[in-house]
């Protein structure tokens, strides 16, 4: 039978799943409620800002204008100017906001080349060190933005260190040990002393899941791999969807976080490719790699869930008043 979300209220997924923020919000517990029970009948639509395409709505505008319809989820990072506006904004409108963070290298420049510098992870995690120094600054700064976001009543799906599995990221060229030690510091130090309790802990294996980077299931709410097919390649991804499966170490839901071209919805199902839901890379990622028949056709499909169908998760408790963008 079909699900239809937006007749649903918030307090209508009670699946009794346990966030792994201690006293995660309201918020957080509704979504990661509703996350857990949609894989294998729906699947979110998800989609990556830009800030360089004359604007930051530019992939967003450009999914309406074709399709009439906006993405449930908005992805974003922390290291683009002000995304948190955008994100509240996108959760007052009854969307999901996504923040990843291509942070730099600590001591290196907090930039995508940055991020691809290598640093001793054992210096990081050392106090007292120029590395340690410069990462737990830059932590703070992350969790700056992610508390106005839980002061907003928002619930976020936080994406740290992606593409766990890959030599090109910093966080990730010394392998599986350093990279749950690096986790697991975060965690805990966003989830302690920093006191974040909106947040949905997202595991973004890359194109290859390896089970060896998982930091345990206390610090993961969800599982995510990601590749880039060729443009035109509407393929189901279910040989990755069934590696990430592998590698969750537990019955938790799998992302796409990543993508180029989108899986076709109809081919979901019969390959067992339960995808929680798919974030299309920006710019050409979006233009280029899905035609805009075939865009129009995956956000009218009856599996995939748009922002309109989204629960209120509660936000009216919250927000009165909200712009809907």
């Amino acid at each position: 039978m079909a699900i239809h979300p937006a007749t649903e209220t918030a307090t209508s997924h009670r699946c009794n799943v346990e966030p792994v923020s201690p006293a995660a919000t309201p918020a957080v517990r509704e979504v990661l409620s509703y996350l857990y029970e949609l894989p294998g009948r729906r699947i979110l639509s998800g989609q990556e800002e830009s800030t360089w395409n004359g604007g930051p709505e530019y992939e967003m505008d450009y999914i309406l204008r074709v399709s009439g319809k906006p993405p449930a989820i908005r992805g974003m990072d922390q290291g683009t100017d002000d995304y948190v506006g955008r994100a509240i904004d996108w959760w007052n409108a009854g969307g999901i906001p996504s923040v990843a963070y291509h942070m730099g290298a600590p001591t290196f420049d907090d930039s995508y080349e940055g991020c691809q510098q290598a640093v001793s992870i054992d210096a990081v995690l050392t106090v007292g060190t120029p590395e340690h120094t410069s990462f737990m600054e830059r932590l703070d700064g992350a969790a700056a933005n992610l508390k106005r976001l839980q002061d907003a009543g928002a619930a976020a799906i936080w994406r740290p260190f992606h593409e766990a599995g890959g030599a090109w990221f910093w966080w990730s060229k010394e392998g599986g040990a350093q990279y749950r030690r690096l986790w697991r510091h975060t965690f805990d130090y966003l989830t302690g002393a920093k006191g974040l309790k909106n947040l949905i802990w997202l595991l973004a294996f890359n194109g290859e899941p390896d089970p060896s980077f998982h930091p345990g299931r206390r610090y993961v709410d969800l599982v995510g791999a990601d590749t880039y097919a060729t443009a035109g390649d509407y393929g189901p991804l279910d040989r990755l969807y069934a590696a990430a499966r592998a590698a969750a170490c537990d019955e938790v839901p799998v992302a796409l976080h990543e993508n180029g071209p989108i899986p076709a919805p109809e081919r979901l199902r019969a390959t067992g490719a339960n995808w929680l839901y798919f974030n299309t890379w920006n710019s050409e990622h979006l233009t280029e790699s899905n035609s805009v028949d075939h865009l129009r056709r995956v956000y009218h499909a009856g599996m995939v869930v748009t922002r309109d169908e989204l629960p209120d998760f509660g936000r009216s408790l919250h927000v009165e008043g909200a712009v809907q963008r």
